[in-house]
């Protein structure tokens, strides 16, 4: 899981020294602590949260590559976290 939120902070690091996505809609420096904060804790309203801001991101950049690939990394982190809290209801 955490792999997942790693590949992300590498993600965020290329948004932050490129030019070419638009971030008016988010706030770089919260989406990359919010991504922080879940490496080191796992808070599901944070996740909710994090959810929405990709889904701007994406949204705002018609799915770039880049912004795409955020997305499908927490979408891979989403699942493994799904995974193990039914794991842990069983």
């Amino acid at each position: 899981m955490i792999e997942h939120l790693n590949n992300i902070l590498k993600d965020i690091e290329l948004l932050k020294n490129s030019n070419d996505y638009n971030l008016d809609n988010i706030n770089i420096d919260n989406f990359e602590s919010s991504i922080n904060s879940l490496k080191e804790k796992i808070d599901l309203e944070n996740v909710k949260i994090t959810a929405k801001i990709i889904y701007q991101l994406n949204i705002d950049n018609t799915f770039s590559i880049l912004t795409d690939h955020i997305s499908n990394e927490f979408y891979a982190f989403e699942f493994i976290l799904e995974q193990k809290i039914k794991e842990k209801k069983l």
